[in-house]
């Protein structure tokens, strides 16, 4: 090769050196650039991590919440139902209690009222009030049904009377 062939060959050799430094220099940074994007996404994507186990978290405790608050509406609910029926059953059985009979005041009133024509439409006249009254005798509180035990011997056993009969 001749002299001027081999500076020229040099020369591009080392344009050709320049623009590969060049290009490397870009490359470079472009790398650092995409190095810098990546590190800013990973602490995007952390942060972003961060915010949704926060917001799952606040969610169980919500969901939480809400689920005691439907059971304490549920058993209020029930009571409440509990109450109602209780209060129409007691206003039923006060309203039948009122048709049954009048209230025992106005019954005594009637009463009175009663006993009051009574005494006046049978007044005694004079000679029978002179008269002395026997006394009443005082009735058995428990005579209207006998015990079990007696009726139970009355019918086992027999009185013979004086015919000879047998009486039960």
């Amino acid at each position: 090769m001749k002299g001027k062939d081999k500076e020229s060959v040099a020369k591009q050799a080392k344009d050709r050196v320049q623009v590969a430094e060049r290009a490397h220099k870009d490359a470079g940074k472009k790398a650092d650039a995409a190095d810098d994007v990546a590190k800013q996404a990973k602490t995007a994507l952390k942060k972003a991590k961060k915010e949704f186990k926060l917001a799952n978290k606040t969610a169980r405790q919500v969901r939480k919440v809400a689920d005691e608050a439907r059971a304490a509406y549920d058993k209020a609910a029930k009571r409440a139902t509990k109450a109602e029926t209780k209060l129409g059953k007691a206003r039923k059985k006060a309203a039948s209690k009122q048709n049954e009979k009048p209230s025992p005041v106005k019954e005594a009133a009637q009463k009175l009222e009663k006993s009051a024509t009574k005494a006046k439409a049978a007044a005694p006249h004079k000679s029978e009030a002179r008269k002395k009254k026997k006394a009443s005798k005082p009735r058995p509180k428990a005579a209207a049904a006998p015990a079990a035990e007696e009726t139970t011997a009355a019918e086992d056993s027999f009185v013979l009377g004086e015919s000879g009969h047998e009486l039960q």
